[in-house]
Formats: structure tokens, sequence, C-alpha cells
């Protein structure tokens, strides 16, 4: 497949996998990949590096703070002004936070960095039909999310609901503004917003047009991104450098280049593979895409309460909804 005449768009391209996932995008053809970055500095500086590497300037930039329903909302206004059609939207910024934090809107921040923003970004292309027919959606999961990984554990959904009423549209709610009766985790937090991503993604595939991909991809443990600099000193000096040495020989780390090459190879999956959540096989953190069929992935009675919580939260829902 060519795609020479194709753009594509990536957040957090500024390092890391969003880096890595531009620099590959450029190196397989693509005729513009779009930076978006928390700010144009940033952007400016990662087009620079990534024209050294790939040896071509097919890169513009953009400035966007995804954890900023505002910010996203004007990011996605210039985007759209300028007139662009966007056929791969490789939505990677994140991050994690050891407390409890809201952004400006009063929605938890990793899951507003995670998914609020984006979700934000992507009704407003849609709205401007500003997206490709064919136009692949890829947003950044983990492998946190299955609730297999130790102290990644997920929020009990069935308490959230006794503890507001026994309404679903409340706890919802509730968990996205970070107010649950576990308290705050901060890795169950991050698990959790992953689960809405790939909630997200199913929702979303259902109501795109015919024709367009939507997925959440893990990109694997990759113990070199950024992604470290939110996290405890204890996980941070010790955890990571350990995880860099022993995960690779136990399936739990890989490279950020291997991480990268999952979202851009997401970009040709078929129509088959959308709404579904694509991660590493049970117990692993790296290897083969296999499509996670785990109850709670699949629970549509979950992904639409998901959906009509970030659209009630954001403002923001389908074009005609």
């Amino acid at each position: 497949m060519t795609h020479a005449d194709q753009t594509a768009l990536v957040t957090g391209a500024n390092a890391g996998l969003g880096f890595d996932a531009a620099a590959q995008l450029g190196e397989r053809g693509y005729g513009r990949v779009i930076l978006a970055c928390r700010t144009i500095e940033k952007a400016k500086t990662a087009r620079e590096q990534l024209v050294e590497r790939v040896g071509n300037d097919v890169f513009d930039v953009l400035a966007i703070d995804v954890s900023d329903l505002d910010v996203s909302k004007r990011a996605s206004q210039e985007l759209i002004e300028q007139g662009r059609t966007i056929d791969l939207l490789v939505l990677n910024a994140g991050l994690a936070r050891q407390n409890l934090e809201h952004t400006a809107q009063g929605i938890e921040m990793t899951l507003a960095a995670s998914l609020f923003g984006h979700h934000l970004l992507t009704m407003e292309l849609l709205a401007a039909g500003r997206l490709a027919p064919d136009a692949h959606i890829v947003i950044a999961g983990s492998e946190g999310a299955r609730g297999d990984v130790p102290t990644f554990g997920l929020p009990d959904y069935d308490a959230v609901k006794e503890a507001v009423g026994g309404d679903i549209d409340a706890a919802m709610d509730a968990v996205a503004r970070g107010d649950q009766p576990a308290g705050y985790s901060a890795n169950s937090t991050y698990a959790n917003a992953k689960l809405w991503v790939a909630w997200w993604a199913a929702a979303l595939s259902r109501r795109v047009p015919d024709g367009m991909v939507v997925v959440a991809v893990s990109p694997g443990s990759a113990p070199g991104t950024t992604f470290a600099r939110n996290i405890s000193a204890p996980m941070r000096l010790v955890m990571i450098p350990m995880m860099k040495v022993v995960g690779p020989l136990f399936g739990m780390a890989g490279s950020i280049a291997q991480g990268a090459q999952r979202y851009v190879d997401a970009g040709d999956f078929d129509t088959g593979a959308s709404g579904k959540f694509w991660a590493s096989p049970p117990g692993k953190a790296v290897g083969p895409l296999e499509v996670q069929t785990q109850a709670h992935f699949t629970d549509e009675t979950l992904q639409e309460a998901a959906w009509d919580s970030v659209v009630r939260l954001t403002g923001a829902g389908m074009p005609g909804a």
C-alpha cells in the first residue's frame, strides 16, 4: 500500500513512542506527518530531529495539550482551518500522576490526557469532514487494562454504582472525575484510563461511517519512554532500569521502536479489525498483537456508558447525533 498522498497526525510526537511512530510513518512514505505536541516549541524541535533522522521533510507542527479541552478545541479548529484531510490519527499522548489531579474542566488528569482531549479532536475532525472516508483512528491502550498486571487493578464499578445510588451514568461520571470509594491509586487510575480507551474505540467504531477503522492498540511495555518521569521514584530509579535488563528475557519489555511499529502497522488494518483492543498475548507485555477478548473489554453496556460519559463531560458527540 502506498501512503504518498496520505496525511498522518501523531499526538505526543516530540518524544518516546510518538516520536518514533512519526519517524516510522515518514520512513514508510506518508506524504505529510503532523507532529501534535503540547507546545509549538516541542513540536519544532521534534521536526528538526525527525528531518535529520528520516532525511526528508514531510513534517508539520501543531500545538495541542490533550489534557485541556479548551486547548484541544482551539487546536482542532486550527487544524480544520488549514483544510487538512487526515488519513491516520495516532492518538498516543498520555500521562500518569502520582496524586489525584484535575483538569480545568474537573476531569481526572490521566483519563483526560489519555482519552478526553483525543475524543474532542476526533469529534471536531469528523464534524468538519476532515477525516478521509477510509481513515484509521489508532488510540494507545495498555496491557494494564486487562486487570492481570500486579498493582494495576481496575475499579469495582458495582461498588461505584452503589455509592452513587445505583445509577450507571452517575457512576461513570464519578470515575471520570476521580471520585470513587476505593480512593486514588496511580496505577489503577492509569489502568482504568486505558480500559476507557478500549471501550471508547469499540463504541466509536459503531458510529463512524463504513470504511473507517477505529482500534485501541497497546504499544506494549517500553521502559525507555518518557512516561517514567511521571511515576514514583522507586519505580523510576529501580524498577524501570531493572525492566530494561530482564524484561525482554520474560516477554515483559520491548523497545520503543517495536512499540511504535504497532501503531504504524495498525494504520493498515482492514475493517474487520475495527472496534477491537489489540495487545500482547496473555501474561505478556510484548509480542504479536492479539485481540483482547476478556469480558470487561467486550461488555457493550459499559462501552456505551463510558461513551455517554465522555460525550457529557466534553460536550462533543457524533455529528448529527
